[in-house]
């Protein structure tokens, strides 16, 4: 596992060297202890006096950081469960970021900081209560280090290496797997924006498949598990059967997996891989559909990525105002290809070490070459265009044509009509040199992504509701364990499973791994909406995250799922145009990577039997988790009751029905949808549909009114769910007969009004108690605070922005909100907000070690 140290500390020889000679610790603190001592000395004989007190100042407070970063761990090989030290993995240190240079990305990066706020400047204790919470406000503001978790902004992106372990040459007999993303993303980057110069310097539309790149999942995705098995001998690694003895059941198809011994020259082929010394014993051709242990389901995935999983056909690079887009072209991992040399020809690099920064190769191909925005003619529904409108008057809602629900069996069969046209039409020109036409041929020809759509099309065509086999696969795991009690594994992607949300593994708390979930979650949820806010594909949040939204503007801490509903239509176009790509975050955010994979039978609008609800899915790679994306169209599949005048109505005038749902029969009638208003979520700019209460009140009944939902209460001075555990220590003197011997609510009625009645000092001392909720309520303040603004605009509000959510009346009349000047002004400034946490790289890989270990100092 990569273990971060200072890229200003020893370097990398040095430190090899150090291993080998006693106490290579000891020897590092007296080295550096010298070295801080004489830099202070000569600084005082060779400056001013008062630029050697600055000098001075700032190489103690340096000192203090490096001799800090002594203390951790000293073993930076990956080890293996075992033990073993995998010595011919190459070193790659972090350089932190209060020791990297200024500059451009710096500037970027900290342009969201926080104001303070206005508060007397007076002791702690004898400010009011109101000014103590914003005081405590502040101080997260202010400290950056005791915060950490609170300043969210991207950090410690820069990377150190030696240049010799990775040319192509150091690679020709290694099988183990290197992974960092700070290393794949700086190699990409300068590759692609190179090749934008050299091909599409204007980033032209109809150039965007001139970029090519190779690609390797082991590039993309933490496949370094299985380094313990590729560090051993072919006979000793784990096998097929050591697979199998964790599944439940068998599986469906015996061969889904391979051992060495059984991989042909053909499988070596497809996997693009030299010998079977670099499979790691077993390699997974698809999911076994079973249950296993939570190990082995993360050793096929990751398996299943090294060796015959596909690559996707491109990579689009997210930035603030546009995209940069690359075709993938082959497998080919980094260090097998040119890409490392040409990146140290274009940063001529003649230095034996290197310090790969993104961030500053992003903000190059930014200077360097304009983002492409969307096409104002690929803007479907006009979309793009009203986010972007500077007019703080005009409406951002947008109205759905009823045709984006229309789409049937007769849309189907026109379709394949008319690629079957071109195809036959391609085949004749390409056969008969007679009426060749090459202007003719490039406007007919299919692109990989229409390729792939049309044969989906014909697949899905052949196969009726009932029959049709499964698409996605999920990481079923064994649960009821005592690492995992009750994840079932049905939130996680199978390929890219990287542990479950809440699986207790070594070196990590249940508080940890909360923080993990809110981090997957906020993040997948932020680049989905700014992914498909600039690329103009029109979708809206339901289900839970609608419910969500209603109570404070934020996700539940309770739910796992993130749910996102389009028109049928639209859903179509989205798959043809975006289906098997890869979506990089914004680099100056985070390093975050997600898969859109969209099913074969879109193109069914009845119900599902066979576990096909979910059309598509926005999945997080590095985790396996996602978000769950469903069309919304006409069927043949009976309304319920409600809609039944509706659908007689339309009848009558031989109109389309205006009743809508999902493959897991979840029905919306068109006024129910249609305006879709625009809003934000955690921060995020979306859409939600236009009878939010009508909605929600079908699906969930109590769901808008109950405060309470396994162990989490509602606190509404805070506009945060709090789980009872953190509310006890309020009420437990006062009440100790709420709560039995396992701290358990025993009276959730007389909890609930205790938690409602909360008055400020409560407030004040649950803020004061509780770090994690005063971080929270840091985090979030600004966005709940004008999510109720916007539900004055939205909802009958006695006290406007203070009515608590019991007392929220019905929702108002559409004309009353569309015709309301005010409430366009508060959503024209409903922009990205500073993202709520931590990027997860950081806080997997260098947050959570580097604070764990001052923690127990």
């Amino acid at each position: 596992m990569l273990q971060p140290i200072s890229g200003n500390n020893i370097g990398i020889g040095a430190k090899s060297l150090f291993r080998k000679v006693g106490n290579a610790k000891t020897i590092k603190f007296i080295i550096v202890l010298i070295a801080i001592v004489n830099i202070l000395y000569i600084s005082t004989l060779l400056v001013d006096e008062r630029t050697s007190s600055t000098l001075t100042s700032k190489f103690k407070s340096h000192a203090s950081y490096v001799l800090d970063n002594f203390y951790e761990s000293d073993d930076e090989d990956t080890e293996a469960s075992d033990g073993t030290v995998f010595t011919d993995i190459p070193e790659a240190n972090t350089v932190y970021s209060n020791n990297q240079k200024e500059g451009q990305e710096t500037e970027n990066i900290h342009k969201y900081d926080k104001k303070l706020y206005n508060i007397p400047n007076r002791p702690y204790d004898q400010l009011s209560t109101s000014d103590k919470i914003l005081f405590k406000l502040n101080e997260i503001t202010q400290d950056s280090e005791k915060y950490w978790l609170g300043h969210t902004e991207l950090t410690d992106y820069e990377l150190e290496i030696l240049v010799d372990d990775f040319v192509k040459s150091a690679w020709k007999d290694k099988q183990t797997i290197f992974y960092d993303p700070r290393f794949t993303l700086a190699i990409y980057i300068n590759e692609i924006k190179n090749q934008y110069l050299k091909k599409n310097p204007d980033n032209e539309k109809h150039k965007s498949h001139e970029v090519l790149v190779p690609f390797a999942w082991s590039d993309w995705v933490d496949l370094t598990m299985l380094n313990e098995e590729l560090s051993k001998p072919e006979s000793q690694r784990k096998n097929c059967e050591y697979m199998k003895a964790t599944h439940h059941i068998p599986a469906k198809d015996s061969d889904y997996c391979v051992n060495n011994a059984d991989i042909t020259k053909a499988d070596l082929k497809e996997m693009n891989l030299p010998s079977t010394k670099f499979v790691p014993g077993f390699a997974v051709k698809k999911s076994p559909t079973n249950k296993a242990s939570n190990e082995v389901r993360m050793l096929e995935g990751k398996s299943h990525l090294l060796t015959y999983a596909a690559n996707p056909l491109a990579i689009i690079f997210l930035t603030s105002d546009g995209v940069f887009e690359a075709q993938v072209e082959g497998k080919q991992r980094i260090v097998d290809s040119n890409l490392f040399e040409d990146f140290l020809t274009s940063t001529k690099n003649k230095s034996p070490k290197l310090i790969l920064n993104p961030v500053k190769e992003f903000n190059d191909l930014l200077a360097s070459v304009k983002p492409n925005p969307l096409d104002p003619e690929d803007d479907e529904f006009g979309m793009v265009a009203k986010i972007k409108d500077k007019n703080p008057e005009n409406s951002k809602e947008v109205y759905l044509p009823q045709k984006a629900f229309d789409y049937q069996q007769d849309k189907i069969d026109t379709q394949l009509e008319e690629y079957e046209t071109r195809m036959k039409t391609l085949h004749d020109l390409t056969t008969n040199e007679l009426i060749f036409d090459h202007h003719t041929i490039n406007k007919l020809k299919l692109t990989r992504n229409e390729r792939i759509y049309y044969e989906g099309l014909k697949y899905a065509n052949k196969f009726e509701l009932a029959k049709e086999p499964t698409y996605f696969r999920m990481a079923r795991l064994n649960f009821q364990t005592e690492e995992n009690d009750h994840d079932a594994g049905w939130h996680y992607e199978w390929r890219f499973f990287n542990g479950a949300l809440r699986y207790l593994k070594k070196g990590w708390n249940e508080e940890e791994l909360l923080i993990r979930e809110k981090v997957l979650l906020d993040r997948i949820l932020r680049n989905w909406f700014k992914f498909a806010n600039e690329k103009g594909i029109i979708s809206w949040i339901a289900h839970g995250p609608l419910l969500s939204w209603y109570w404070d503007g934020l996700l539940f801490p309770f739910d796992e799922d993130i749910d996102i509903q389009m028109p049928a239509e639209e859903l179509t176009r989205f798959s043809k145009l975006y289906n098997q790509t890869l979506v990089v975050e914004d680099i100056s955010e985070g390093f975050g990577k997600y898969f859109i994979d969209c099913s074969t039978f879109i193109h069914h609008r009845g119900k599902s039997y066979k576990e096909n609800h979910i059309d598509a899915r926005f999945i997080d790679i590095d985790t396996g988790s996602y978000i769950d994306i469903t069309g919304l169209g006409i069927s043949k599949e009976e309304a319920p009751d409600k809609y039944k005048d509706i659908v007689n109505q339309a009848a009558i005038f031989n109109q389309p029905k205006p009743v809508y749902n999902c493959r897991n029969l979840h029905f919306y009638s068109y006024d129910e949808i249609s305006p879709l208003r625009y809003t934000m979520i955690g921060g995020v700019p979306c859409y939600i549909p236009n009878k939010v209460e009508d909605i929600l009140k079908d699906e969930y009944t109590k769901g808008m009114s109950v405060y309470d939902f396994e162990g989490f209460y509602f606190i509404d001075p805070l506009n945060l769910w709090i789980h009872q555990q953190k509310l006890k220590f309020l009420f437990d003197k006062s009440h100790p007969h709420l709560f039995n011997d396992k701290d358990e609510v025993t009276n959730r009625e007389e909890f609930t009004k205790l938690v409602k009645e909360m008055n400020e000092d409560q407030i004040l001392s649950l803020l004061e108690h509780n770090e994690d909720i005063l971080l929270e309520y840091y985090l979030t303040k600004d966005v709940t605070d004008l999510h109720k603004q916007e539900l004055t605009y939205m909802f009958n509000m006695p006290d406007g922005e203070n009515t608590k959510v019991e007392n929220i009346g019905g929702q108002k009349q559409q004309s009353e909100i569309s015709d309301n000047v005010e409430y366009h002004k508060l959503t024209s400034r409903f922009k990205f907000q500073k993202p709520f946490r931590r990027p997860l790289f950081n806080y997997e890989k260098i947050d959570k070690p580097k604070h764990a270990k001052s923690s127990t100092d």
